[in-house]
């Protein structure tokens, strides 16, 4: 008889953003979700626009996610909330939710479902917010920094760079992460979508350095052709 414990499948990620008309999940509503879910290695893009309640919106929300312009646009079309509702809860059941201050978006979306279902929280109960990790990873090398030079100056170094309260938008430079464009900030699928790629260059490894030497040598020659005019 086997002693090994079975093991728990790997919850999947889901990559979380909202668009919200405040700030206070008891007053506001949240009015758009993307969520990009991770299983298997493939990314799949999921959004839900809900009609919110305006009558105690937070006008500077509204100036900042472009409520007006955005809903107004050609194109625009509210989904049905039970459908979307449904459809978000068993796409977040059992993952773990990662974003730019995720457990903003978890009390926001769990006032949703606190409406609909007896389990408001369907999510993995650890979420992951990327600029934690971002600044981590910097603090990480701080210390690499540190021992190999024997100065301790990089710890401060890294401080001045994130600001405080850490800034996410630094972090996300300092790990060669571009924040989104003005189109795409405040949007739900642009925040999601940096959220995601913020969490890629701090976990995974650069293609580079990960490739065999077979694939180098594919990249190389590919590299060679664009570079002369597909002479090699």
């Amino acid at each position: 008889m086997s002693t090994t414990e079975p093991t728990s499948p790997t919850p999947p990620l889901a990559f979380v953003d909202t668009e919200t008309t405040g700030l206070d999940p008891f007053v506001h509503d949240v009015w758009e979700i993307a969520v990009i879910l991770r299983e298997d290695g493939a990314d799949t893009e999921h959004a839900f626009r809900i009609l919110p309640d305006l009558s105690s919106a937070d006008p500077k929300a509204l100036e900042i996610n472009r409520y007006f312009e955005r809903t107004t646009a050609d194109g625009w079309r509210w989904d049905d909330r039970l459908k979307a509702a449904d459809s978000l809860y068993r796409l977040l059941n059992g993952a773990v939710m990662v974003g730019s201050n995720p457990a903003f978006d978890a009390e926001m979306i769990a006032h949703l479902f606190g409406q609909l279902y007896r389990q408001p929280k369907p999510w993995h109960y650890r979420t992951i917010d990327v600029t934690t990790l971002a600044v981590g990873a910097l603090y990480g090398r701080a210390s690499e920094w540190t021992r190999k030079d024997c100065d301790a100056a990089w710890y401060s170094k890294v401080a001045g760079a994130v600001g405080w309260p850490w800034k996410s938008y630094d972090a996300s430079r300092h790990v060669e992460v571009e924040p989104p464009a003005k189109d795409a900030a405040h949007t739900a699928m642009g925040d999601a979508r940096w959220a995601r790629d913020v969490y890629d260059a701090v976990t995974v490894p650069d293609a580079f350095f990960a490739a065999s030497d077979e694939q180098l040598a594919r990249l190389a020659g590919a590299a060679l052709a664009r570079t002369h005019g597909g002479q090699q």
